[in-house]
This record gives C-alpha cells, structure tokens and sequence, in this order.
C-alpha cells in the first residue's frame, strides 16, 4: 500500500508541474512547439515557483516535497524529504530501484510531459530523512525516457 502511495504522489507532483506548464502557455499564446521551446526557461521558472509557494506540500503520509529548483543546466530538481524514516535506516539501491521504474515509466509515458520531453529536461530527485542527511539523489534525463 506505501509502495503505491508514494508512486501516486510522484505521478501527482509530476503532474502538478505539467499542469502549470500548460497553463503557462496557454496564457502566454504560444502554440507552436518553436515557440514553446524558444520560452522554455521563463515557462519553466513560472512553473518552479508555482510549485515553491505551496511546499512544503505532504505528497503523500511518507513524503514531503518541500521544494523545486530549476537550473542553469536545464535541471528541474525535485527537494522531498522522509519525515517518517532516518536517512541510516533506508538502503539507497533499494529505494532507487523501487522508484526509477515508475517515474521513468511515467515520463515517458504521460502525455501531460510532452512538453518536458520536446523540452530534453532532466529531471532530478533528492531525497533526505528526517534527520536531513541524503538518502539518495537519482536523475532521470532524455537518454532514460525517450
């Protein structure tokens, strides 16, 4: 039951972020893929700053995403902490395995990231426990979901 809690709320978070972004071009009345990409980091810094005022943000009973960077490299990094776990107590290929399938599966999959893809981003995953020390970081670029 965890297991699929925490896959829906990465799907949601993911989701969220496709969302803005769709919002966000839809009010700027850029149509064209073009144009689209020719505003790629304004779209995604509006975005990045969606998301950022309303974490922290409980994902789900064992995740709190409590914040998003974009970066210079084209980099959505997604912040989530554990609150429930010490970071000592989580085995790190583990939990990379239980999670890598899903989320790649879900880039690639979901037509909500069209855009992301079209975009090449990169999306970034850190995880801490509750005591703040890194569990593990993993990323998921176009090389892994196209």
């Amino acid at each position: 039951m965890a297991a699929h809690m925490k896959n829906t709320g990465l799907l949601y978070a993911l989701m969220g972020l496709s969302l803005c972004m769709i919002l966000q071009t839809g009010c700027t009345g850029k149509t064209s893929p073009e144009e689209i990409i020719s505003e790629k980091p304004r779209t995604l810094a509006s975005a990045t700053a969606f998301i950022n005022d309303r974490c922290p943000e409980v994902i789900d009973p064992e995740t709190r995403l409590d914040s998003v960077l974009l970066s210079q490299e084209d980099q959505l990094i997604y912040y989530y902490t554990l609150p429930n776990k010490e970071s000592s107590g989580i085995n790190p290929s583990a939990f990379n395995a239980f999670l890598l399938a899903g989320i790649i599966d879900n880039v690639r999959s979901n037509p909500d990231l069209r855009m992301h893809r079209d975009s090449s981003i990169t999306f970034v995953f850190n995880y801490r426990g509750r005591n703040g020390k890194l569990i593990t970081e993993f990323s998921v670029g176009p090389e892994r979901y196209r």
